[in-house]
């Protein structure tokens, strides 16, 4: 972070780390309501970037980009995987099949 408190760019950061705190919480909540697996993964991943905005914030000048960039990565790995795995259907319940 640059130095001054309103600075718009530190102001935005820390918003962003605020708002994926705010939305890992809500991921959760859906979660404990839905118990679908890729609710878990989402909140994953929004934990992911509040934890990347406060590693910025304490560790401004010793946070290498190599681990910004993993934390993108994973995150984005996360939230594609999340889209990707469908929940199983039970063939076992009403299922002309069975």
């Amino acid at each position: 972070m640059s130095g001054t408190p309103t600075d718009p760019t530190d102001l935005l950061e820390i918003g962003r780390g605020i708002f994926a705190l705010i939305l890992f919480s809500l991921s959760l909540y859906a979660w404990s309501r839905r118990r679908q697996p890729a609710l878990i993964m989402v909140a994953a991943a929004f934990l992911l970037f509040f934890m990347k905005t406060l590693l910025d914030y304490v560790l401004p000048s010793t946070t290498e980009g190599i681990v910004r960039v993993g934390i993108d990565f994973a995150a984005l790995a996360l939230f594609f995987v999340a889209i990707v795995v469908r929940p199983r259907k039970d063939l076992g319940k009403g299922s002309p099949l069975s």
